[in-house]
């Protein structure tokens, strides 16, 4: 096989991804909603394509129990003890679980706000919450614990969280962690299918609110950081970062994924190797030593990486 064929459909990108078949390009309109089997397929290509570690997840928020999917894992009735909602997407990206969240299934109170399943109390919202610990300034603690992002109260009973190539419902929001560099390849998408930036509000707490709850407010793409309690309780990694797309641009973002490898802006990141770089002093010397020849090579014609 040729070098140079580095396209979406060919075959060596088609082992790599243990796909039969990868489609060309296709041309979706812009908010069309996909069904499930179309958002399985669509949602592992993303997934292999970028080389995630684990799964994205699709996150739906249920306004009533007997919206639970069927075979959905509820923590305290089907485990017998609660559980943190970060931990519940992580089980959700790494074992491939469903699982149901209500208000008892919860150990960490943040996302009980945030998703609008407790009201907001007096004396969360005059800064107990984040002083001492984590804002030197009771008033100033305030200032975080009121705009911290929350659904309106009432409104849902629980969040449910599962693979997005295996989910048995819509989801509301996709969630993913990814790397730094597939972060960037999800901007970049982002911005071929409209020209539009992620504007986002960023936190180092709640990361679970800070990922789901401005998605779902504002129907938008969304940033979010791993806070303390998902990198120390739920696996999340020093190089990772939360992001969020709404599940009927998930098309459009493997159209854009496939644009990208097709026009040589895909994976893997082709690097600039430069010949006869500046030596430092002693390797130069040394190698004069051993009859090296370090004398500057003429100027040539580069090729570079097409953009």
């Amino acid at each position: 096989m040729k070098e140079e064929n580095r396209g979406w459909g060919s075959l060596d990108l088609k082992l790599k991804l243990g796909l039969s078949e990868i489609k060309r390009p296709l041309h979706f309109k812009e908010g069309k909603v996909v069904d499930l089997h179309h958002l399985h397929e669509q949602g592992l290509e993303l997934k292999q394509w970028l080389g995630m570690r684990v799964y994205p997840i699709a996150v739906k928020m249920l306004k009533t129990r007997e919206e639970t999917p069927e075979g959905a894992i509820i923590p305290t009735r089907d485990w017998g003890y609660k559980y943190s909602l970060c931990q519940s997407f992580a089980r959700s990206q790494r074992e491939g679980l469903t699982i149901a969240m209500f208000k008892e299934d919860h150990w960490c109170f943040e996302p009980v706000l945030g998703l609008g399943l407790a009201e907001l109390p007096p004396y969360f919202l005059e800064g107990h919450h984040r002083y001492p610990d984590s804002v030197r300034d009771l008033k100033d603690a305030a200032k975080w614990c009121q705009n911290m992002p929350h659904l309106e109260y009432g409104k849902y009973q629980g969040i449910v969280s599962a693979p997005i190539h295996t989910c048995n419902f819509m989801p509301d929001i996709v969630v993913m962690h990814v790397t730094g560099l597939q972060g960037t390849m999800l901007l970049i998408i982002k911005n071929w299918i409209d020209g539009e930036d992620i504007a986002t509000k960023l936190s180092g707490h709640a990361a679970c609110v800070y990922c789901t709850v401005p998605s779902l407010l504002k129907h938008e793409c969304t940033v979010a950081f791993p806070c303390k309690g998902d990198r120390r309780n739920a696996g999340a990694q020093d190089d990772e970062v939360l992001f969020t797309i709404l599940p009927e641009l998930l098309p459009d973002f493997v159209a854009g994924a496939r644009w990208l490898q097709e026009h040589e802006w895909g994976l893997p990141l082709i690097e600039v190797f430069k010949e006869e770089y500046p030596l430092k002093q002693a390797y130069a010397e040394e190698g004069k030593m051993v009859g090296l020849d370090l004398k500057q090579s003429p100027p040539r014609p580069q090729t570079y990486q097409k953009f």
